[in-house]
C-alpha cells in the first residue's frame, strides 16, 4: 500500500515530538540555572542533586535540538538560543502559575462570574446585603444583576441564561431547588391624604371600593396570587385591580392617588416616596415568601457561595 503523504516530513515530525517531550520541570530548572549561572547553587535552590540537574539540562537541549548554555568548571554562560528560551520559559511558567491561582480561586468560589435574576423588591431589600457579603468574602467575583419578572426568571433558568433567581413564587418542579430567603409581612401603601391614613392599622375590608395596584399575573404563581388571596381572606373577593409591571411602581401611583397597594414591609425602609404612606394591616399578619431559585443538580462553587449567603440572610431575618 502506498504511503499517504500528510504534508509533514519526518524531520519536522521528529522536532515536534522532541518539543512535546519538554516538561514543566525542565523549564523551572532551566530558569533557576539561568538566574544563578552556577550548577551547584541552582541545584541547592532546586533541592536536587547537581548531577541530576546537569542530566535534566542535557535532556532539555537534546529535546530542543540546540545548545542553550556553555559550561566550564560548573560555571554557565547562556548561548543566544538560551537567552531567547529563558524569556519564553519564564513567561510560560508565569502563565501556568497564574492559571493555577485563578483556577484555584474559581474552584473555591473566590472568583468567576454569576448571573442573578431578581424582582424589583429583592433589589430594594435583600440584594444589597447579599452583595456586601459576597464582596467581603470574594472581591474578585463578578456579579451581573438582571431585574426580571418571575416568569422571565424561570425561563432564563431553564435556558441557563441566569444562575439563580430571587422572586416571589410558589413552584413545585424537580428541575429546581429553592429556599425561602425572607418572609415579608405585607403592609399597605396608600396616598398620604387618604381618609384611612390617620390610623396605625387598617382593615382591608374598609378599602373594598379602592383600586388595588397589583403586579400583573404571571404564567407562574407569585405575588399576584398572594395579594388576591389576602384580599379574599380579608373580605374583598372581587377587588377592582390595576395591573402594573413592577411592584415599586405601585408606590409612585399610590402617591398620585391612583390607588392603594399591598407591598412587602421592606418598602417601609427602602422605598420612601413623598405623598405615599405605609400602614400595617389590622388582624392577623399576611406574608409573601421571597425565594432563591436555582437549577437542581451539581452546584458550581461560586453559586454555592451565593447560596450560603442567602442562608445567612435567611437566619438573620427569620
Amino acid at each position: 500500500m502506498d504511503r499517504i503523504w500528510d504534508g509533514t516530513n519526518d524531520s519536522h515530525r521528529n522536532r515536534l515530538r522532541g518539543v512535546t517531550a519538554v516538561e514543566i520541570r525542565h523549564l523551572r530548572y532551566f530558569c533557576v540555572l539561568a538566574e544563578q549561572l552556577h550548577f551547584t547553587k541552582a541545584a541547592l535552590l532546586l533541592n536536587v542533586a547537581q548531577p541530576a540537574l546537569s542530566r535534566q539540562m542535557k535532556q532539555l537541549e537534546r529535546e530542543l535540538g540546540t545548545q542553550l548554555m556553555e559550561r566550564s568548571n560548573r560555571r554557565v554562560r547562556l548561548t543566544a538560543a538560551g537567552e531567547l528560551f529563558r524569556g519564553r520559559a519564564a513567561r510560560i511558567l508565569e502563565q501556568l502559575d497564574q492559571a493555577a491561582r485563578e483556577t484555584a480561586r474559581v474552584g473555591q468560589g473566590d472568583a468567576g462570574s454569576l448571573v442573578v435574576g431578581a424582582v424589583s423588591t429583592a433589589v430594594c431589600s435583600v440584594l444589597p446585603e447579599l452583595l456586601r457579603g459576597i464582596r467581603r468574602e470574594a472581591p474578585n467575583v463578578s456579579i451581573d444583576i438582571r431585574e426580571m419578572e418571575p416568569a422571565e426568571q424561570v425561563e432564563a433558568l431553564r435556558r441557563e441564561a441566569i444562575d439563580i433567581g430571587l422572586l416571589f413564587l410558589a413552584i413545585q418542579d424537580a428541575a429546581f431547588d429553592s429556599l425561602v430567603v425572607s418572609r415579608e409581612r405585607l403592609i399597605l401603601a396608600l396616598p398620604a391624604g387618604h381618609p384611612a391614613a390617620g390610623a396605625d392599622k387598617i382593615r382591608l375590608s374598609d378599602l373594598e371600593n379602592e383600586t388595588f395596584l397589583i403586579p400583573r399575573q404571571q404564567p407562574v404563581p407569585g405575588f399576584h396570587e398572594v395579594v388576591l388571596e389576602t384580599l379574599r381572606l380579608r373580605g374583598i373577593p372581587a377587588p377592582r385591580l390595576q395591573p402594573i409591571r413592577l411592584l415599586q411602581t405601585a408606590v409612585f401611583l399610590a402617591a398620585g392617588h391612583l390607588g392603594v397597594a399591598l407591598v412587602p414591609e421592606s418598602f417601609r425602609n427602602h422605598l420612601k416616596i413623598r405623598g405615599c404612606v405605609y400602614r400595617d394591616l389590622a388582624g392577623n399578619a399576611a406574608y409573601a415568601d421571597l425565594i432563591g431559585l436555582w437549577r437542581s443538580g451539581a452546584v458550581q462553587p461560586i453559586l454555592g457561595r451565593f447560596i450560603r449567603q442567602l442562608k445567612r440572610i435567611q437566619k438573620t431575618s427569620g
